[in-house]
Order: structure tokens, then C-alpha cells, then sequence
């Protein structure tokens, strides 16, 4: 626990995803409340269960209390009344039952069997393994015989189901059962809502980030890759309200503003982490542009690799939502740089035939 003025301060930000949105808070002097605070040690995707509940512990014991939810949300999430109005309740009860899921998952003999993937560094989707086994032991052993590759494993996912139910329980750990996430499913309805309850909550967090920044995330997927980098041209995120929309230069029409700031409000009365979204444009494969959105804005990152190839096509359009260039020339820039793309890929093509051949068609 840190000390801030003499008062306990508990540092959320060093369980932030994105290094640029903790630097963000550091320079601007942006301090968590404590339920925003537990919210972020959720979120985190690389400390361990046991490095988290620590830090759950740490804010019971150090910061105030105060209602985990209220009105619609408290609604949505469907927990307890003695949990929904003590955040230090709440979180000894999302101890105690996720310490009883581990114990249950591990547990022998119960008519249940396993089965796991694992992610290997440099991989983008998980190598599954299609058998069935006794014991969470015999995956973690079969893993660890492959010598050769240990070294390289990021995660080992292994999921107990319970045989004619719909039981289950699914723990994501390192090689050598260090715990780092779990997940259920046949739950009472009161433990999956406790479960289930950090999912319902939404916070509208400062960030860095303007319209036209390139931005990327490594941890939440896009859709193609588990963890590749797809960096993307932002322009809006779902925390700004209207002064946020001036000051990124969009204009107040049809009272665009205060439609903004009736959404904000809405999302902080009742929206749930689904809608903590980030807006953009995202790229084909072919390098063609289309506009989305991706969750899980407090992953975000400044993208800084060299734009290369396609990627160079999202350079005009961060210029273009910047107001450095006009949309002539965007539209000019986009049509070359995918023409010269597209003429890139039937290039390598050639490189399947002869020199003469080559020669013969014309194109030596």
C-alpha cells in the first residue's frame, strides 16, 4: 500500500493493461476510486490469481467502502443486497468462491474428466489437445513431457466438465500451475452472478488517445488473431461525452454534443464492460478499410510499428481524421496504395516460374 499525504492510496494504475494509459495517469494525477480500483485488478490479463486477490485484500483492508452497484445496474447484475451495497462484502465473497472453484476443479473422483489447450509464444490460436483425461495432474504432466517446447508456453487452458451435466470449470495457468484466470459454467444462479458481476460494470477511464491516433491492443482479439497486433485509426471512444468530441474536433451538429453527454450518462447508469469500446477504422487483408469497433479501450496502445506495406493506408486516413489532409486526397492515396498492393501480391506470384518464362510473357 502506498502512502499519498499520509493517507493509504492503493495504485490501480500498475494493474492497467496499456503502459501508455498508466503514464497518462501519472502525468495528470488521476487517482481510482475504490470500486474502480477493484474493477482494474479484474481486468488485468497477466498477474496471477493469487497476485489479484492480494490486491482485493489490500483494498479491504485500506480503502472505504462503498455499494458496488445501484438502480439498473444493481439490477442487471442480480446479486445480493448485502453484496451490491458493500464493495469490502463483495469481494470476499468473489474470493471465497473463486478459492472454492479451484478446490472443486482439482477434486478427484467426482464423474468429470479433462481435457487442454496451450498457447505457445509466437502462436495465434491454441494447440488442442483431443484427448480425455482423469485429473488436472495428468494435463499439467502432459504438457510438461514436451521438454522441447516448455520454455515456450504461455498459457495452459484446461477445462473440467462434468460428465451427463452441464457443469464445468475452465483455468487458464502457466506450465507450472500457477493460476491466472478462471471460469464456470452450472453455477447456482447467486455464484454465477457473483462471478459474473465485474462484467456489468462500465467506467468511462481518462485516456490519451485522439482522434486519428493509431492505437492498437495486444491482448483482445480482432477477430483473426488470438493476440496478433491489428492496429487501427481511431476516432471515437464510447467514454467521451460532447467536450470530449470538441476537443477532437467534430462538429456540434444536430446537437451532436449533447446526445454525447445523455450517452455518457446513460452508460454510467447502466452499461456493462461490452460497451467500453474504442471506434475506428480497421484493415482486410487485402489492406481495404472498413469502420468498427473493438472492446476493451483500457487496452489500447499507441501502435508504434514501422507502416509498411497496407499499412501504409492507414496512414492517410490517421492524416485524413486529423485535418491534415483533405478527403481528395485520401481517396487518391487510398486507391494507389491498394492498386500497388494489390499489383505487390500478383508479383510474388512470379516467383513460382522460370527467368525465360518470365522473359517469354513480357514481364523480364
Amino acid at each position: 500500500m502506498n502512502q499519498k499525504e499520509g493517507v493509504p492510496f492503493f495504485d490501480a494504475s500498475d494493474f492497467l493493461n496499456s503502459k501508455d494509459i498508466a503514464e497518462h495517469w501519472h502525468r495528470v494525477g488521476f487517482a481510482c476510486t475504490p470500486l474502480q480500483s477493484a474493477y482494474l485488478v479484474w481486468h488485468n490479463r497477466t498477474k496471477t490469481l493469487a497476485e489479484k486477490h492480494g490486491a482485493w485484500r489490500e483494498i479491504m483492508e485500506n480503502l472505504p467502502d462503498c455499494p458496488v452497484a445501484e438502480g439498473h445496474r444493481k439490477s442487471n447484475m442480480g446479486i445480493a443486497d448485502a453484496l451490491a451495497g458493500s464493495l469490502h462484502s463483495f469481494l470476499q465473497a468473489f474470493i471465497s468462491l473463486q478459492e472454492n472453484l479451484i478446490k472443486r476443479f482439482y477434486q478427484k473422483g467426482d464423474h468429470a474428466v479433462y481435457r487442454y489447450c496451450v498457447l505457445y509464444e509466437g502462436d495465434e490460436d491454441w494447440s488442442r489437445d483431443s484427448w480425455l483425461y482423469d485429473s488436472a495432474e495428468d494435463c499439467f504432466e502432459d504438457v510438461r513431457a514436451d521438454e522441447d517446447m516448455l520454455s515456450s508456453v504461455l498459457c495452459v487452458q484446461i477445462t473440467k466438465r462434468w460428465i451427463g451435466d452441464n457443469r464445468a470449470i475452465t483455468l487458464c495457468a502457466k506450465a507450472d500451475q500457477t493460476v491466472l484466470q478462471l471460469d464456470a459454467d452450472g453455477l447456482s444462479e447467486a455464484e454465477a452472478n457473483i462471478l459474473q458481476a465485474f462484467e456489468w460494470m462500465w467506467f468511462d477511464f481518462p485516456t490519451p488517445f485522439k482522434r486519428g491516433d493509431l492505437v492498437v491492443s495486444p491482448f483482445s482479439p480482432f477477430g483473426y488473431t488470438l493476440f496478433g497486433e491489428e492496429p487501427f485509426v481511431l476516432t471515437n471512444l464510447r467514454s467521451w461525452g460532447g467536450e470530449q468530441l470538441r476537443q477532437n474536433g467534430y462538429p456540434d451538429e444536430d446537437g451532436r454534443y449533447a446526445r454525447a453527454d445523455r450517452q455518457l450518462q446513460r452508460h454510467r447508469e447502466c452499461a456493462d464492460e461490452t460497451d467500453m469500446t474504442a471506434h475506428g477504422y480497421f484493415q482486410n487483408e487485402d489492406g481495404s478499410i472498413y469502420h468498427e469497433c473493438m472492446h476493451h479501450y483500457l487496452d489500447l496502445e499507441y501502435y508504434r510499428g514501422e507502416l509498411q506495406g497496407k499499412r501504409r493506408i492507414l496512414r492517410a486516413f490517421s492524416s485524413f481524421e486529423r485535418g491534415e489532409i483533405d478527403g481528395e486526397l485520401l481517396s487518391v492515396a487510398y486507391h494507389v496504395l491498394l492498386q500497388e498492393e494489390a499489383l505487390r501480391r500478383e508479383r510474388a506470384r512470379l516467383s513460382c516460374f522460370t527467368e525465360e518464362g518470365l522473359r517469354l510473357a513480357g514481364l523480364k
